[in-house]
């Protein structure tokens, strides 16, 4: 049997985020410049991913660090794009311009199996746990799960 089997698959996302260590949210405006961008990711401690806010302080996206990379490296690539596409790459200077417009995110009441499923098929590792007003609260990766079901076992 699965370590997510029912039982375990019903518990909201708040009592896993309990057992987390208290860890600075990777948390960038749209605005910022993709140095910046740079600066933030490399300094989180246990995030590969940037959430970007407005200014309300609302989740308007995520920047991977796999989208991060490929954009500063872009040079260095094979296109895989027509050349029309190139140059709305080359001009992208924000990290509102390389965001995830629509993110994958999860509340502290989801459960487990929903969250689990989600990364899954979106193929996310990680992802922002967010309050009503849409701002991000917390996060959670796919280890914390991981480590979660593990202790619960």
């Amino acid at each position: 049997m699965s370590l997510l089997d029912r039982r375990s698959s019903k518990i909201p996302i708040k009592e896993v985020i309990k057992g987390l260590s208290t860890r600075e949210l990777p948390v960038i405006h749209e605005d910022a410049s993709i140095e910046e961008v740079m600066s933030v990711l490399v300094s989180s401690r246990h995030s590969r991913m940037l959430n970007v806010v407005n200014e309300r302080k609302q989740l308007v996206g995520t920047i991977s660090l796999g989208a991060l990379t490929r954009h500063v490296f872009a040079h260095d690539r094979e296109p895989t794009v027509h050349a029309r596409s190139l140059v709305g790459a080359i001009s992208r200077e924000t990290a509102g311009d390389i965001m995830r417009k629509r993110p994958i995110t999860a509340t502290v009441d989801d459960e487990i199996g929903t969250v689990t499923r989600r990364m899954l098929k979106a193929n996310v590792k990680e992802i922002p746990i967010v309050d009503s007003e849409g701002r991000v609260i917390n996060d959670i990766t796919i280890v914390d799960l991981l480590q979660h079901l593990l202790s619960d076992a």
